[in-house]
């Protein structure tokens, strides 16, 4: 070991191939770096092997990524998750940080990138089946492990008019394990020739939540309450699914059963999204 080389350091290391191993500093002696790593055991690296090391959080983990997402807080960071700022679809009031991002898209032909412009603000665009638009979140801490946020989505539509959609909500809970309640407002007009209402009017209530069940999966679930059914021929709109990360494709895969209740009957269909972090 070298001469006062402190063992008590918890370092990450970035090597040449562009992963990034983290631990518990065991020896450095100028030719070989020792680590005690929380996920890999004690790990022996050659020192011509690493091009940077830096102190981390007791516990962080490594990354197989060789992409700057594989190496940026969101995935070192145990206490941050790869995507926090929304469920399936809707928003928490978790933020992104300054300059963070990611894209998303589903098989519902809805997508959208969104981008940290301050830590608690962020913005964005979207497109879907009503038409494109802006999207915009701003959040900030209520108390210890609870936020809320207020912002809104604008689209013009496809075929003429226009959709919003405000809202505010609370999470409680910290990025891999919370609960979100809101409230929005559904609104606007549409030149449909199917239906001589063009207006849009549908306040609704939405309760979700996220519980991390391994290092790399999160069970959500994500469900409405609309006083208007406008887009879904139903009143109650439920949820149940996983998110699951994939560290060499870099990448969020949701797969979900949505449910729409009925009166008499529950009829279920299947919900898939992808998310990039950026």
């Amino acid at each position: 070991m070298a001469q006062g080389q402190d063992t008590s350091r918890f370092v990450c290391l970035t090597l040449q191939s562009g992963m990034v191993r983290c631990g518990q500093l065991v020896a450095d002696d100028g030719r070989e770096v020792t680590l005690q790593t929380p996920d890999m055991g004690k790990l022996v690296l050659p020192k011509v092997q690493v091009v940077r090391m830096v102190d981390a959080v007791a516990g962080t983990k490594g990354s197989a990524g060789s992409s700057a997402i594989g190496m940026s807080d969101r995935m070192l960071n145990p206490d941050r998750s790869p995507q926090a700022t929304r469920y399936f679809f809707a928003p928490s009031a978790h933020s992104l940080k300054k300059g963070e991002g990611y894209a998303s898209v589903n098989i519902l032909g809805l997508g959208n990138i969104s981008y940290g412009m301050t830590p608690n603000l962020i913005g964005g665009l979207s497109v879907s089946f009503l038409g494109a638009g802006i999207t915009a979140k701003a959040s900030t801490e209520l108390t210890d492990g609870i936020r809320g946020s207020a912002g809104m989505l604008y689209q013009l539509s496809w075929e003429g008019g226009q959709v919003f959609f405000p809202f505010a909500n609370v999470t409680f809970g910290d990025e891999n394990n919370h609960f979100t309640v809101a409230g929005g407002y559904l609104g606007g007009d549409l030149q449909r020739t199917s239906s001589p209402d063009d207006r849009v009017d549908s306040p609704m209530f939405n309760l979700s939540g996220c519980v991390q069940i391994s290092d790399n999966a999160w069970l959500m679930t994500e469900n409405y309450v609309f006083a208007n059914p406008e887009f879904f021929p139903v009143h109650v709109v439920g949820s149940f699914g996983l998110r699951l990360w994939r560290p060499i494709r870099e990448r969020l895969f949701e797969p979900a059963i949505m449910f729409l209740v009925e009166d008499q009957a529950t009829r279920p269909f299947p919900w898939l999204s992808w998310t990039w972090p950026l």
